[in-house]
Formats: C-alpha cells, sequence, structure tokens
C-alpha cells in the first residue's frame, strides 16, 4: 500500500513539475500543435493538481492564464517551426541514402529551436514564481525537490 501511495504522490508530482517546466506544450494544447488531444488534457489536470496544491487565489489564477494564453501565442509558431524540421530530419533519416552532414545540420536546427524552447519554458517558469507567495514559492520547491530525488532514485524497468 505505502508503494501505491507513493508511486501516486510521484505521479502527482510528475504532472506538476510538467505543468511548469513543459509551458510550451501547455501552449500547444490548445490549438498550437497537440490537436487538443490527450496531451493537453494531461497537462490541464497535472495544472490543475497543482494550482490546488499550492493554494492559488482567483487573482493569481487569473494571472496566470493571462501568462500561459500570452506564452501561447508567442510558442505557437515556435512549434510549428519545429514540427517542420522534425519532418525535415525523418526524411532524411529515411531516406534512401544516407546523407550524415545533412542529418547532422538539420539535427542542429532542432537542437537549437529546443533551447529556445527551453529559454522560453524558463522565462515563463520564472515569470510563474514572481506572481506566488512565499509560502507557495516553498511549496513548489519542495515539490521540485521531491519530483527530483524520486526521479533519481527510479530503475529503469
Amino acid at each position: 500500500m505505502a508503494t501505491k501511495g507513493k508511486n501516486t504522490a510521484t505521479i502527482v508530482v510528475m504532472f506538476c513539475i510538467a505543468a511548469l517546466t513543459a509551458f510550451a506544450s501547455i501552449a500547444q494544447a490548445d490549438g498550437g500543435g497537440w490537436d487538443g488531444g490527450y496531451g493537453g488534457m494531461h497537462h490541464h489536470h497535472g495544472f490543475k493538481r497543482l494550482e490546488n496544491k499550492l493554494g492559488l487565489t482567483d487573482a493569481q489564477k487569473a494571472e496566470v492564464k493571462a501568462l500561459f494564453q500570452t506564452n501561447k501565442v508567442a510558442v505557437k509558431p515556435i512549434i510549428t517551426n519545429l514540427r517542420a524540421e522534425q519532418k525535415k530530419l525523418r526524411a532524411l533519416i529515411y531516406a534512401d541514402t544516407v546523407d550524415a552532414a545533412a542529418i547532422t545540420n538539420e539535427t542542429t536546427t532542432i537542437s537549437g529551436i529546443q533551447a529556445e524552447l527551453n529559454v522560453n519554458r524558463a522565462n515563463v517558469a520564472a515569470q510563474f514564481r514572481k506572481i506566488l507567495t512565499t509560502v507557495q514559492l516553498q511549496i513548489l520547491k519542495t515539490l521540485h525537490q521531491d519530483h527530483q530525488n524520486t526521479t533519481t532514485t527510479q530503475t529503469p524497468s
């Protein structure tokens, strides 16, 4: 039973961390790239859990929603570009002849786009943290640390 509780807690924390660090994915979920399917709802529910754990006020929820909406607009063209470059890479990988230089160049392009998204995520996460109170920040840090400890102690199946 303790294992089940620990696994559930791990899942909840993973959703929470994903909600904070994957803002680009959240933005994609509502018309930006995942066709509004399961991935979008998955992150939405994870963030709802985080809202509850942090005890966000209605005003904070409104600020966060505005932050996510603004970010969605900013990230959508980046995600569209990433998808196009990933498609090009797949075509190169499965071509009849291997062009190592082209694959390397395309991989470098994709890495640059992913770096841009990661910087965006960090900036949005910093803006999110500014919305929180000192107590909420501490809860968030604890959740993050718990998640880090859980992911580093798990062994692959």
